[in-house]
């Protein structure tokens, strides 16, 4: 459990702060008077934020350490957020644009500390380290639903929870070990981009969780718009059905490192698609808040392996140092669904919160067709196809 501590405090502490802002969007829009467009234009500040950081993510790492970095940009973070919950339009948007750059820097050195961990003890952690991720989504979407019942504003909510993560960012600057990752430095001339440029490998792996992580990310933005809106449930009730979502994702994580060493990246992919798609379809066919907690649940256990078995493979299968890999994949991941968050809410404004979640259906499907690329093999229903060449 030692091991594993590290990473998995940083991504619990990551995900309550996520979960703590995210689950009051509906709060947060009426206080701001937009409608769904412009609260999905908003939300775009993220990504760019996560843009601007790419450019300096992986040198920032490696000059201070992994151990350093992740709390020191966790505590940014947990700063930040409480200002989000009651900044007008404008601000709002530009402290988006700080958080996404801030915790784009903590996620390489979170993902590099896993990472480490596991070439220094020989323990898969990853999975689980991400596991703990789900785990304070779970207890996070909860207590939102309690306070959220109980009127609590947001702003008291989310300073809350930023002081307790704050408390815990000493914890994990105490507990990290010291030779956690010692990354080689590479000297400035060397660097000849500003950008670590994905190679096919990383666009293809990119591709292949494609529809997955968007789903995660409809889920993120516009899931407790639809408990509340379209199925009816109170501010309590939507953070306990939004708790099964986040139950799903939990549990399957914590067994994913097992899961890694007992099947296929292909099998893993392709249920995890499976599962997304199935959910998916209980989400837009399904009257009732029961069925419709457990769709969220299926497509928790869908989304739960996307992101770690992308960076698994990255790491297994990219050229070059690993933190600019993983610098890459997350440039690439953002670049390719940057329009997500306004598309969607275009959509909901538009035609509905179903016609939103309709919509990913067919991305969805696509990772399943692409999952031989986890196993470097073109993308199909057959896994025997030739390896890519790399």
């Amino acid at each position: 459990m030692a091991t594993l501590a590290p990473p998995a405090l940083i991504f619990f502490c990551n995900s309550i702060l996520f979960v703590s802002l995210f689950t009051r969007l509906p709060s947060i829009q009426a206080g701001l008077g937009v409608d769904k467009t412009v609260l999905g234009l908003s939300l775009l500040g993220a990504p760019i934020g996560t843009l601007v950081a790419l450019t300096v993510a992986g040198r920032i790492t490696e000059w201070l350490t992994p151990r350093i970095t992740a709390p020191l940009m966790l505590t940014i973070c947990a700063i930040i957020m409480p200002l989000i919950t009651i900044a007008p339009i404008a601000p709002f948007f530009l402290l988006f644009i700080l958080y996404g750059f801030f915790r784009t820097i903590m996620d390489v050195a979170a993902n590099m500390i896993a990472t480490g961990t596991e070439k220094r003890t020989g323990v898969k952690v990853l999975s689980r380290s991400h596991g703990f991720w789900s785990i304070g989504l779970l207890l996070g979407s909860l207590a939102s639903g309690f306070v959220a019942a109980r009127e609590v504003s947001p702003f008291i909510h989310q300073a809350t929870a930023s002081a307790l993560v704050m408390i815990a960012c000493l914890v994990i600057l105490r507990i990290t070990p010291k030779d956690i990752s010692a990354p080689e430095i590479i000297p400035a001339a060397k660097r000849s981009t500003i950008f670590v440029l994905p190679d096919r490998t990383i666009l293809l792996i990119c591709v292949m969780v494609f529809g997955i992580c968007i789903t995660e990310g409809a889920i993120y933005d516009w899931g407790i718009f639809f408990l509340q809106e379209r199925a009816g449930a109170n501010a309590a009730t939507a953070g306990i059905i939004y708790a099964c979502f986040t139950l799903g994702m939990g549990l399957t994580r914590m067994c994913g490192d097992s899961l890694r060493q007992h099947y296929g990246t292909m099998t893993l992919v392709r249920g995890s698609a499976l599962m997304v798609i199935l959910g998916l379809i209980g989400m837009l066919v399904t009257p009732g808040l029961i069925l419709t907690g457990v769709a969220f649940f299926v497509i928790g256990c869908g989304i739960a392996l996307g992101y770690p078995l992308a960076v698994a493979t990255t790491i297994e299968r990219g050229k070059g140092k690993p933190a600019d890999n993983l610098a890459a994949l997350s440039l690439t991941l953002m670049l390719s669904t940057i329009g997500v968050p306004p598309v969607l809410g275009f959509v909901a404004e538009t035609f509905g919160l179903l016609a939103s979640f309709a919509v990913l259906l067919p991305f969805a499907a696509l990772s399943f067709f692409m999952a031989p690329v986890s196993q470097g093999a073109r993308p199909g229903f057959r896994p025997g196809w030739r390896r890519l060449t790399r």
